[in-house]
């Protein structure tokens, strides 16, 4: 692999990761709701879903998917849906602050670790950043599987970089500022957030 092109790539993810989305967003909230600490399972999560949105494309299998017209309105309008799903359950359910007792907001592990996972590998939005830059950065004399687990592990590594940067931000804010009345507020608009970016996907389908 040309590294001078893998530092090209390690740049333009960073950007494309840190700028904010549902998948930073969702981790913020968890941060602010249960604390640093509890939200691993969310960034672990994020990442495996980015893992294996990169290894499909690596497969070939994402050319596969777009040159079927159904197949890919399938894919658009799922994620379409988990994120208007998240969004609505935001603003119709009410979730608990943690700030001083672990087991006040307890949520299972699982349920951090899938909610972020369905996140991130159903997001269209990480499958055309790989698509787009793949072909660019990947030469085919060389080992392509090598190539391929190389900037996958990369991405997923900011990705992690960045999470848990938002997450150790947000536990300064709650610790500092963060009521239960302000958390609900947060929450809500979160959810407002989350059916603006469905929106968005939305339109960009047409």
């Amino acid at each position: 692999m040309n590294w001078a092109l893998w530092v090209s790539f390690a740049t333009i993810s960073a950007v494309n990761i840190v700028t904010p989305g549902p998948a930073n967003l969702n981790t913020v909230r968890r941060a602010i709701q249960l604390g640093i600490y509890q939200v691993a399972p969310t960034i672990l999560g994020n990442a495996l879903g980015l893992a294996v949105g990169g290894a499909i494309c690596a497969a070939g299998i994402t050319s596969f998917v777009m040159a079927s017209d159904l197949l890919w309105s399938f894919f658009q309008w799922a994620g379409v849906a988990y994120l208007a799903w998240l969004g609505a359950r935001l603003l119709i359910r009410t979730e608990t602050l943690s700030l001083h007792s672990q087991t006040d907001a307890a949520v299972p592990a699982c349920t951090l670790f899938f909610e972020a996972f369905l996140l991130a590998a159903t997001n269209p939005k990480a499958l055309l950043f790989y698509m787009a830059l793949f072909p660019q950065i990947l030469e085919p004399e060389r080992g392509m599987a090598s190539q391929a687990s190389i900037l996958i592990l990369t991405y997923c590594g900011l990705s992690i970089l960045s999470l848990t940067t938002y997450s150790a931000l947000a536990h300064a804010f709650r610790s500092r500022f963060m009521t239960p009345a302000r958390y609900n507020r947060f929450r809500q608009g979160s959810g407002v957030l989350l059916i603006g970016f469905a929106a968005k996907l939305l339109m960009n389908m047409r």
